[in-house]
């Protein structure tokens, strides 16, 4: 039961995630495909993942650790908002 609710606060924030990139695209009259990809394996779930945008032939990618991503699960924040507007940076230049 633990395993579960600790892997749908991964994926909660995961979705949050997501949904910054797509709404941060908008703003630059872009749109853009958004893939994660899962990091690592033990008992409880992935350790982490790699998240990655492309726009327009362009692919960005950046990795945050569980923690960073499970942080993300009411707001994204901290570390994993400055990736993103990084992201969203690099594909719109």
């Amino acid at each position: 039961m633990e395993a579960n609710q600790s892997r749908e606060e991964f994926d909660t924030g995961l979705s949050k995630v997501r949904q910054e990139i797509k709404s941060r695209l908008v703003h630059h009259g872009l749109y853009g495909s958004v893939a994660n990809i899962d990091t690592g394996a033990s008992v409880n779930g992935p350790t982490g993942a790699t998240i990655e945008l492309i726009v327009k032939g362009r692919k960005v990618g950046r990795s945050f650790d569980r923690q960073q991503i499970e942080s993300c699960r009411l707001r994204v924040g901290g570390p994993v908002l400055a990736g993103i507007i990084s992201m969203v940076d690099e594909v719109a230049a």
